[in-house]
């Protein structure tokens, strides 16, 4: 299984802005010469092709560096159910690196916390707010995805990078 959450960290795009990614998800865009000089839907479509989810930016801000400008990357609110597939399967890879079996109906715990978390930030990276989306429409799959992924990680050997959410 090709794993989209295993691009994680910052790449650099071919029109020269660096792109920051969480388990897959385009979260900001950073130039470092300023705002650059290319039209936003060029640019979403790059990070779109990079990322295979389609975006909006939000306004160049004043980044970290001097010189710097980023701006918030929008998935569309019409992809929230593949953000929230893609944290899933990151949700999956760390429980499997943790206690290195598949998630099971014992563990509830884990199975509230981590959609509770996932599902804030799914909507966190598509820009809606609480009320948008029914949470408990989303659970069962998001569940079932997780699941399904540790099952699979048990029968294989493969061990992918761990990447835990730091927000």
């Amino acid at each position: 299984m090709t794993n989209p959450t295993a691009n994680h960290g910052w790449t650099r795009l071919s029109c020269g802005c660096d792109l920051e990614l969480r388990h897959g998800i385009p979260v900001r865009l950073s130039s470092a010469g300023g705002a650059p000089d290319i039209p936003a839907a060029t640019l979403s479509e790059e990070v779109a092709t990079h990322s295979g989810l389609r975006v909006s930016l939000g306004e160049w801000l004043p980044g970290e560096e001097a010189g710097e400008v980023q701006a918030k990357v929008l998935v569309n609110s019409e992809q929230f159910t593949e953000v929230l597939n893609r944290l899933a399967l990151s949700a999956a890879v760390m429980f499997y690196d943790r206690y290195h079996k598949p998630v099971d109906t014992g563990d509830v715990d884990w199975d509230t916390l981590e959609y509770a978390n996932d599902f804030r930030r799914a909507l966190d990276y598509c820009g809606l707010d609480w009320d948008d989306v029914d949470r408990d429409t989303c659970k069962a799959e998001y569940l079932r995805t997780m699941h399904s992924e540790t099952s699979r990680l048990a029968e294989t050997t493969e061990l992918p990078l761990v990447e835990p959410e730091t927000d």
